[in-house]
Parts: structure tokens; sequence; C-alpha cells
């Protein structure tokens, strides 16, 4: 204890180590009821810090940890490492050589980095499982603030890396003619060239987020919205505005949706599908009835217009092409469960983990091939477009003029199907 003294001044001051306390008692205080006070915060502080738990760099956990026999051991059961990682080790380790140069890090004379490798495995097993941050914690020996970073570093790498490669990056007239022989050869609709579509991707109510995420069926999320082709691959991806916008809104605002309504997406030139009549038909997408009716944007007939049946048939029609984009959506669930529960992350770090999702769905698919799965997830959204809160806005006559002409070629002999009017049940 020490007191300091002059022109009348004083202080006093106790100090332990390299703790202390200073006070500056008022000059009508009593000097050892000042010290008696001061002493007894000290020991107060000092019992403070000696029942602090001592903060680790790397925690003792952590220290001892090696899980390259568990890598080594995967490696060597090829089943069991496509039902860890959900995919195939080919696969995985063609996306670390694409990756590792983004998300590697240096070893440093205190710490062994994690290595890319690692980096990778707990960034797919996160996506395919949608384990918390505590449990790779505990499962992966790694801090969870470190498995956070690692995941997000790891998803901007995939997704900057990925889309290049597996979207749609720069768009020609034979490139969308490819795709429409194929819807055409697979779902039996001409002139397509992608299915369109939102998805909400459930999130924990961001602070001071309010309602903006709040969606119409009860819960927060953010919207991806995405245009398929007729194999279930992505084209074009947006992901991040907030869930309480429609699809219609989303649509407008994304990318591809200005693309569309500036007409810079270089489709090709209407051609006649029917050699029977001189009808030249545009190449369209497909949507639900969330979205405008546009000469190169189909969606079916509302309830009230289904007063023929062919406004039924073509309604089915429509559906039965429509839907590889909803079927797209559930295969990539099923692969990424992350995108099955709500994500307990930030807005902007949910849109990371839903973009790396869509392109690792596109390589995967290209690498491993399709096993049937677009068939099989039709049996699920076989009633799909009823869900909708339809449009307001109008469309041009146009517009419904080509309709028209789709209506009456799918039940023209050239263009319809067999099994049409039993499936449109009339």
């Amino acid at each position: 204890i020490v007191l300091l003294q002059q022109d009348f001044q004083y202080m006093i001051i106790i100090g332990c180590s390299n703790k202390c306390l200073v006070c500056f008692p008022t000059p009508n205080m009593d000097k050892e009821a000042e010290v008696n006070i001061l002493l007894w915060q000290f020991l107060e502080l000092l019992e403070l810090e000696n029942n602090k738990q001592n903060r680790f760099w790397i925690h003792p956990i952590n220290q001892n940890r090696n899980i390259s026999g568990f890598i080594q051991e995967l490696k060597n059961d090829p089943e069991k490492f496509y039902n860890y990682c959900r995919m195939n080790i080919t696969t995985f380790y063609e996306l670390l050589s694409l990756v590792e140069d983004r998300i590697k890090k240096l070893n440093t004379n205190f710490r062994r980095s994690i290595p890319a490798e690692e980096r990778l495995l707990i960034t797919i097993r996160f996506l395919a499982t949608g384990d918390c941050f505590k449990f790779i914690h505990y499962n992966m020996r790694i801090g969870a603030t470190t498995a956070r970073e690692i995941i997000n570093e790891t998803c901007i790498a995939i997704w900057e890396v990925l889309s290049p490669i597996y979207l749609m990056t720069n768009p020609t007239p034979e490139k969308w003619r490819n795709i429409s022989e194929k819807f055409e050869k697979l779902w039996n609709y001409p002139n397509v060239c992608g299915s369109v579509d939102g998805k909400h991707i459930r999130i924990q109510q961001p602070y001071h987020g309010g309602s903006a995420y709040y969606n119409y069926k009860n819960y927060n999320s953010i919207v991806l919205q995405a245009v398929v082709d007729a194999e279930g691959n992505f084209l074009f991806v947006d992901v991040g505005e907030a869930g309480r916008y429609s699809d219609g809104g989303v649509f407008a605002a994304s990318n591809f949706g200005k693309n569309f309504i500036e007409q810079t997406l270089n489709l090709p030139q209407p051609r006649k599908i029917d050699p029977a009549k001189e009808i030249e038909f545009p190449y369209v997408f497909l949507a639900d009835s969330a979205y405008s009716l546009n000469k190169n944007m189909m969606k079916p007939f509302a309830r009230s217009s289904l007063t023929s049946d062919k406004n039924k048939i073509y309604n089915y029609r429509h559906s039965r092409a429509r839907r590889i984009v909803e079927c797209a959506f559930g295969i990539m669930s099923k692969k990424f469960h992350i995108l099955q529960r709500s994500m307990l992350v930030h807005p902007d770090f949910a849109t990371t983990i839903t973009l790396a999702c869509c392109v690792l769905h596109n390589m995967i698919r290209k690498k491993e091939g399709i096993i049937n799965d677009v068939y099989s997830e039709m049996i699920n959204v076989e009633e799909c477009d009823v869900s909708r809160e339809p449009t307001r806005a109008r469309a041009s006559r146009n517009a419904y003029q080509v309709r028209e002409n789709f209506v009456d070629y799918f039940v023209s002999p050239i263009g319809s199907v067999s099994w049409q009017e039993y499936m449109a049940r009339l």
C-alpha cells in the first residue's frame, strides 16, 4: 500500500504482482476508511482473476488431433466413404485438386495448420449432414469457431471455382437448342430452354432482422431462385433475397431475371414445330403461377380458366415438364441434409452454403451419372402447381397467343401423347 501526498492532494495505490488499484479520495473522506474500501475491492479482483478458466490457444483436447488415419480408413472402404461424404472418392479428390490452392494454409512455428484435405472433408460432411458446429468440434477435434471459419472459406472456394465450370456463364443459341432438344425428348414439350422456380432455405431469425425473412410458410428463410435443364442440372442460380418476397419479385431482381427482361440471353430465333402450320413458336421457359406470363415465359392456366379439356391437357403437359426444377431441389436436399433443416448462421453464410450445394449438385451428377433419381423424385411432386399464390401482373396479348398456340399443338395429332387425357383426368 503506497500513500502519495502533494499540495494537500493524495492518492492511494494498492498493488500486487501485475495488478493494482488506484484511488483519489475526496478531501472530506477518512484516509483509513478509503484504504479499507480499496483493499476489499482489490481482494475481490484477485479472487475473480483466480476463478477464471485458463484460455488456450489450442485446447488440450485438440492438440493431439490426428484424423489422417480416419481418412485413410474411409479411402480403403469406398462404400463408407460415399455414405460419409455423399460423393465417391474420385469426385472428392478431383474437387480437392480444384480448390486446394484456395483453402490450404501454411504451418507456423507455433502450430500445424489443418491440411486442405481435412478442411474439404469437414465441409462436405457438414453439407451432407447439417451437423452443428459443436458436434464437428468434438467429432473432428477442432474448435467450433475454427469449424465455422473452415466451412465458410471452403464453401466460398467451391462456389468460385465450380460455378464457371458447371453453370451456364455464356449462353448461346446453340446451347439453348441442345437443352430444348432434351426437354422435347424427355418431357414432350418443344422449344423449352429451362424450368424456373424458387425454393425457401430455412434459417434462424437474424439478429435485428424483424420480419424481413419471414415467409408465407411461417418460417424465416432466404430464397434460392434457379433455372434447370431437362435433366435437373442447374443453369442459373441466385440466392440471398429475404423470404418475405414472392418468387416473381425475386425473379425480377435476380441476375437471370434482369437478363431475361432485357432480352440478353441469346435465345434462338422462333421456329416451326408443326409442319402442317406456318406458326413459329418462340423458345420459352416454364414457370408456375407465381410468375408473369410472357412470350418467352409460359405458366399454367388458373383454376378459373380450366373450363375446356384442352386447357386441362395443357396444364398437365406444362406441369410434367416444369416440375423438373422441383425434382432438382428435392434431389439436392436429399444429397445435402443441411438444406433440410434451419441453418443456425447469418443469412450471408447461409447464402454461401446454398451456392456451394448447387454447384456440387451439378458436379456430382456430371461425374457420377444420373441413376433414375429424376424419375423417382417425380412421384413426390405429382401435384405441385396448386400451392402458389398467382401473380396479379397482366400479360401481353402476344404472350397469351403464344400459350394458345402451345395449347392447340398439344391436342393436335403431331403434338399429343397417348396418356395425356387420362393424366389430365378427362
